[in-house]
Order: C-alpha cells, then sequence, then structure tokens
C-alpha cells in the first residue's frame, strides 16, 4: 500500500497516526498536491491523502482511509460499539475543526485584495465555538483504550495550534491537559508537520 500524504495537511496526520498505532506496513510519499497530476487517475478530487491498495485501486478521504486501516489490522477496532454514535459525533467534531482551520488558511494567504476578513472571522468562530464544545466532552476522551476520536480530536487540536492560535489552551483546561499528554504518544511525535 501506498499512502500519499502531504506534509503538514492535518488530514493526512490523522490516517499517519492511524497507520503507526495499528503498526500497518504502508510505504507514505509526500507529494505537492498542486502540482501532482498523476493523483488525478487515481483520486479525481486530486486530494491528500490518498490510499493506493496493491491492486492500483485507490481509497481517499481521511476518515475512509482510517476505517479501511481499522478493518484491516486485525486489531482490537478503534470504534468501539459502546459509545459508537457519541464516539462518530466526536469525530465529527474535530473533522469540522479541521475543515475550518484549512479553510481559514487558504483565505489567509490569498492575495491581498482579495482576502475575506468575514469569511476568516466566520473560521475562526467555528473553531473556537467547536473546541469549547470539546471542552466539555473532555472526559470521553479520557482513561479509555485508544479509540478514533482521540486521534482525530488530537490531530485537529494540534493543526489549530500550527495555523491558528492556541489560546483555546487557556479557555479549556481540561482539553489541553488532555491534548498535552497525546501529543508524546510516539505516533503523534512522528507524524508533527514539517
Amino acid at each position: 500500500m501506498i499512502l500519499y500524504n502531504g506534509p503538514t495537511s492535518p488530514f493526512g496526520r490523522s490516517v499517519k497516526v492511524t497507520m503507526l498505532e495499528l503498526a500497518l506496513p504502508v510505504e507514505e510519499r509526500a507529494i505537492e498536491v498542486y502540482t501532482a497530476e498523476f493523483l488525478d487517475k487515481k483520486n479525481p478530487l486530486r486530494q491528500i491523502p490518498t490510499l493506493e491498495l496493491a491492486d492500483g485501486t485507490a481509497i481517499f478521504d481521511s476518515r475512509i482511509i482510517c476505517r479501511y486501516f481499522d478493518s484491516i489490522s486485525g486489531r482490537e477496532t478503534l470504534y468501539p460499539k459502546a459509545d459508537y454514535w457519541a464516539l462518530e459525533t466526536r469525530i465529527s467534531i474535530a473533522i469540522g475543526i479541521t475543515e475550518a482551520g484549512l479553510q481559514r488558511r487558504m483565505e489567509v494567504i490569498r492575495p491581498e485584495g482579495e482576502k475575506s476578513p468575514a469569511f476568516i472571522q466566520k473560521q475562526e468562530a467555528r473553531i473556537d465555538r467547536a473546541i469549547d464544545h470539546l471542552e466539555t466532552l473532555a472526559d470521553k476522551l479520557t482513561g479509555k483504550p485508544l479509540a478514533m476520536d482521540q486521534i482525530v480530536v488530537a490531530c485537529a487540536l494540534a493543526y489549530t495550534d500550527f495555523r491558528y492560535k492556541d489560546g483555546w489552551r487557556q479557555r479549556c483546561p481540561k482539553l489541553d491537559r488532555w491534548s498535552r499528554e497525546f501529543a508524546q504518544r510516539p505516533s503523534m511525535l512522528a507524524s508533527q508537520p514539517k
């Protein structure tokens, strides 16, 4: 299997952390997605991460790749049945934070005169509101075996620190404490943006 990824992709990081946690034999190739025309035949959306299987089949979207990894790992599932819908909801919140962070980033790097301060503020408000909500759910992330919500939330929070700001840490002490501890996992250390 080949994982096409990028050095700072927050969605790619979730996939990489999952791959490392499940100890799967995957070759990772960092690519520049904007010039990776070869990827169009595998993933017409030309998005990373994209996973290419041995038979040439492509699986894309981080959520689907993580599910696929979980299904082939032969290990305890990262999607336990107990509390399943709440777990999926926490994953959705984290994905929303990441999407808002990416949209904010794309707007911030637009040329002067093309940026929309109102759009940037809207994404920042979404990020802050969602992180504040996760603070109320922080106890659902602690004291349990590794699960997918933990991976996606940790990657979303790390991306927020990387591309936006870490002011949420003062407002969300339980989430701050948990994320600092989770960030010390070998998979998180090995997948830090470069």
